[in-house]
């Protein structure tokens, strides 16, 4: 079923309801005050419809932005990442979650609570570039790097979003990215695509005990926030905008069939996508699937607790291009979507 929601409140208003009125305090000296000005009060910005059948245009995309609250880096993202060593994490609890990359012979932890108050950070791993973006109203983590012909890219936060998902820039061209498609849709590189990396959602206690020599992203970011207070609520002890309800903000089209804030596993195979409920593969351990004619497996990870899945290429298996979404989100951009659950 397709419908498109009421208005709903901006993020001034989510981190009103979460209470955390420290956090709000460093959110706003950290400059984006103006953004969290009284916008509530000012007519609702629409997006326009999506054609049944259709997975949305750039063009379409595009003119669905709607203000965020904050303005152009209001949240801002961390250039300059400093790591410490997993034994010098203690600001981290141990059921906290923390997004875990294995790449070019690296391991590192990003933990949510520094992400979410600056949902991107330009990093470099193994010498190569790579952003790692955290959108918290739509519960996505993706690994981002420029493809082969297209210059280095570093990114920022447009204080826009697009079904409710981040919508970034690019400070060498200006382009605008939404998070979740990780596709220019609008300025020079207009229908460029990202290459993506695959992070994990883990906890710190089992992504420590899995990779002790883990370097952890640090509180160290050069801005003044809450670290450790989340102002969309919590995902240790479950609660808050991240267990149920409704999207805060608009979106092209929503589904019933699942509720909006349930957890699925997203799967991008050439041109298909295929949506696997996050507990179907917890408790079947293994769910098969084709996507696009390919092969694609997704396995529940013990140690971590957490899902993975690869795609066969040739008589190889590769990570395929997969992530954790709120289903709502995921479909607003991908309504053609094959689902499993």
């Amino acid at each position: 079923m397709n419908a498109q929601p009421k208005p709903k409140p901006d993020r001034r208003q989510v981190i009103k309801g979460a209470g955390v009125i420290g956090g709000l305090a460093a959110l706003l000296l950290g400059g984006g005050v103006l953004g969290w000005q009284a916008i509530s009060d000012r007519p609702s910005e629409t997006v326009p419809t999506v054609q049944p059948g259709q997975d949305p245009s750039l063009e379409t995309l595009a003119g669905a932005a709607v203000s965020g609250g904050p303005g152009k880096d209001g949240i801002p993202s961390v250039d300059r990442p400093r790591f410490v060593a997993a034994r010098e994490a203690g600001f981290l609890a141990d059921d906290e979650p923390v997004f875990g990359l294995e790449y070019r012979g690296e391991v590192r932890a990003y933990p949510q609570q520094v992400l979410v108050w600056h949902e991107i950070v330009n990093d470099t791993v193994g010498g190569e570039p790579l952003a790692v973006t955290y959108c918290p109203l739509t519960g996505t983590v993706i690994g981002f790097a420029a493809p082969p012909g297209t210059p280095e890219l570093t990114f920022g936060t447009t204080g826009k979003l697009v079904n409710s998902n981040l919508l970034m820039y690019d400070r060498q061209t200006g382009s605008e990215w939404p998070q979740l498609l990780g596709q220019a849709v609008s300025g020079p590189l207009k229908g460029t695509k990202l290459d993506t990396v695959p992070l994990v959602w883990t906890t710190w206690k089992d992504w420590r005990a899995a990779h002790p020599d883990t370097q952890v992203l640090s509180t160290d970011t050069g801005a003044l926030r809450s670290y450790g207070s989340d102002p969309y609520g919590s995902y240790p002890g479950r609660s808050g905008y991240y267990v149920k309800g409704r999207p805060f903000f608009p979106v092209l089209t929503s589904s019933d069939r699942f509720p909006d804030k349930d957890v699925v596993i997203g799967v991008r195979v050439g041109e298909q996508r295929l949506a696997i409920h996050k507990d179907l593969v917890r408790k079947a351990g293994t769910v098969q699937a084709q996507v696009a004619g390919t092969q694609v497996v997704a396995r529940w990870d013990d140690r971590l607790d957490t899902a993975r899945v690869l795609q066969r290429v040739g008589e190889k298996w590769e990570s395929a291009d997969f992530l954790d979404s709120m289903w709502f989100a995921w479909y607003a951009f991908y309504p053609n979507t094959q689902v499993r659950q």
